[in-house]
């Protein structure tokens, strides 16, 4: 015999799952049209929903773009774009309206570009699964492991670097090539 929490529990379940009727044509149209979003102003995330953040520096390739578009259908997630300078994110982002139809995008602009303000603000979200890294200027390159310097350590989140770029190696100064001879 199911105890007496174990039945509500049931009820409760069997109630949320029943259908509460018929919407009409003219309610889904409306809710259809209020989802679609505008050009000049993007959709919002959903709350709740996850997100990707995406570093933009000076450039915004479009292998990158494409990355993160279909990561984001893939797992149902939002663009979070972080970015040195929000003015310069809508040229770059406006040419590629049809590859983000239906992703929501949120832009949050750098004070300082540097190792501490991006983990702070991936600490503050805590909805954001990962972040992509394009470009060698973007923010989100300095999480990359070996990048870290003073304030070095784990990244809030993972970082997946997208692109053909490959850092060159570094010079030694000329007194460590000196003692190395």
């Amino acid at each position: 015999m199911a105890s007496f929490s174990d039945q509500l529990k049931q009820a409760f379940s069997a109630l949320g799952q029943a259908p509460t009727g018929e919407v009409s044509g003219r309610f889904r149209m409306e809710a259809a049209l209020a989802s679609l979003p505008t050009p000049h102003h993007p959709t919002p995330p959903a709350p709740g929903r996850r997100l990707i953040a995406l570093g933009i520096g000076a450039s915004l390739p479009l292998a990158v773009l494409e990355y993160a578009a279909s990561v984001c259908r893939r797992l149902q997630a939002d663009l979070l774009l972080l970015c040195a300078d929000p003015e310069r994110l809508h040229p770059l982002i406006s040419a590629h309206q049809q590859l983000l139809a239906g992703i929501a995008c949120e832009a949050e602009g750098l004070p300082r570009v540097n190792r501490r303000s991006v983990a702070r603000i991936l600490e503050r979200r805590s909805r954001v699964l990962f972040a992509i890294s394009g470009t060698p200027d973007d923010p989100v390159r300095c999480l990359v492991p070996g990048k870290g310097g003073l304030f070095g350590g784990e990244s809030p989140v993972p970082v997946v670097v997208v692109g053909d770029y490959q850092e060159p190696p570094r010079q030694l100064p000329a007194k460590f090539h000196q003692a190395a001879s």
